[in-house]
């Protein structure tokens, strides 16, 4: 039997994903959730669901024992201990996962971080708690002395998604799309299929000796302003794009949320950090999806009521 593979936020966008792919390949996952509803998604997908009620110390202790036999554990959930912790850069949550593999004798751990990380201190976007919650979550997998694979998305796009989805809707209805600024920050969006492939790659990849990251972008460059022409296309609807100053934007997400937009989610639209898509077609094992097929995938499947569990 093929070695079984455990997922941190299994119910969540990425994992529900991964899961599906493990299931379709007939392999074995474990699916690590904080609730009933979140482990019914997993078992509804093929997987066994394993609930932990929060990622601490006391908590994580039950995790050796059904992690035994797994051998990778894929980390989607946040670097805070505690579910809207105030501080998100703290990786305890992460470090006590960490050690419960050790203890299980799980050997590879892949780490969804994010794309700019690279450039913390050197882009005012990048500079700021989430990016830095990244970062100590990347540290902290590094020192951990399991194999570890770093995966640093741009956008990760597809019907239930947190970015995508909710701007199609919002052009479904609206006749005028307001943006920040002038729309001409640059976007490489990848899709979820692809995301989960590639992750399987990494966990199936021989052992190197030393950490890998992977910028997790897909085949092409679009600004935020053509994104949204393309999908106006896609809809057949004529679309007036509105700017608004970046700051007032900023502004606004910091008061209460821009468009559903909180601050760190508009840094990361305003951040500008494009990368090579060869290292991700080669872990996918085939060509990536074109953005308009993404595009034009998630719009069908919005249209017929397919939302995120």
């Amino acid at each position: 039997m093929l070695p079984r593979i455990a997922i941190i936020g299994a119910n969540g966008f990425v994992g529900r994903h991964l899961v599906d792919l493990l299931a379709r390949e007939e392999r074995p996952c474990l699916g690590i959730v904080r609730s009933e509803a979140g482990a019914r998604v997993v078992r509804e997908r093929g997987g066994e669901a394993f609930k932990l009620a929060d990622l601490d110390g006391s908590s994580t202790g039950s995790l050796v024992p059904a992690l035994e036999g797994s051998a990778g554990l894929v980390y989607t959930a946040s670097v805070s201990a505690v579910a809207g912790a105030a501080d998100r850069t703290d990786p305890s949550g992460l470090v006590n996962v960490l050690d419960a593999c050790r203890a299980a004798g799980v050997r590879r751990c892949v780490f969804l971080s994010g794309l700019g990380i690279a450039h913390y201190g050197m882009n005012p976007h990048c500079t700021n708690p989430y990016f830095l919650a990244k970062m100590a979550g990347e540290v902290a997998l590094f020192r951990s002395g399991l194999e570890a694979a770093v995966f640093r998305p741009s956008y990760i796009f597809g019907a239930g998604d947190e970015f995508l989805s909710p701007l199609i809707r919002r052009m479904s209805e609206e006749t005028a799309i307001e943006i920040p600024g002038r729309g001409d920050y640059r976007l490489q969006p990848v899709s979820v299929e692809d995301t989960a492939r590639a992750i399987l790659g990494a966990l199936d990849a021989p052992a190197s000796g030393s950490p890998s990251v992977v910028d997790l972008v897909g085949p092409e460059i679009v600004s935020y302003r053509a994104l949204v022409g393309r999908i106006a296309r896609i809809l057949g609807r004529a679309v007036d794009i509105r700017e608004r100053p970046v700051e007032e934007a900023q502004a606004l997400a910091r008061d209460g949320g821009y468009f559903g937009l909180r601050p760190h989610d508009l840094a990361c639209l305003l951040c500008d950090e494009v990368s090579d898509p060869g290292p991700v077609a080669s872990l996918a094992g085939g060509p990536l999806e074109p953005l308009d097929r993404m595009l034009e995938r998630t719009v069908a499947a919005l249209a017929r009521g397919e939302h995120a569990p």
